[in-house]
């Protein structure tokens, strides 16, 4: 007897999951949203360029060289080329 009400409690218990009904999607929402995010990211690459352009020449090339570096450990290789390794003494 305890068997069967052991095997009815867990059947009732798995089946019980809950469905939650899907909200309906607001298209003129996700459309504005979407134009918003963009003009944000537009907005910000303008800005970070209007920052470079105003530095000076070494301080342009200290940033690319930064900005190749971190790309490149980001990928999860070494931040200097194959080839600089080879004239290193080690």
């Amino acid at each position: 007897m305890r068997i069967l009400l052991l095997i009815f409690f867990l059947g009732v218990a798995g089946t019980t999951a809950t469905t939650y009904a899907q909200e309906p999607v607001n298209e003129h929402y996700e459309k504005k949203k979407k134009q918003r995010k963009k003009d944000q990211d537009k907005a910000e690459k303008e800005i970070l360029k209007q920052h470079e352009d105003i530095q000076s020449k070494e301080t342009k090339k200290m940033m690319k060289e930064t900005k190749k570096k971190s790309k490149r450990l980001k990928k999860g290789k070494s931040p200097d080329p194959f080839w600089k390794k080879w004239f290193i003494k080690s």
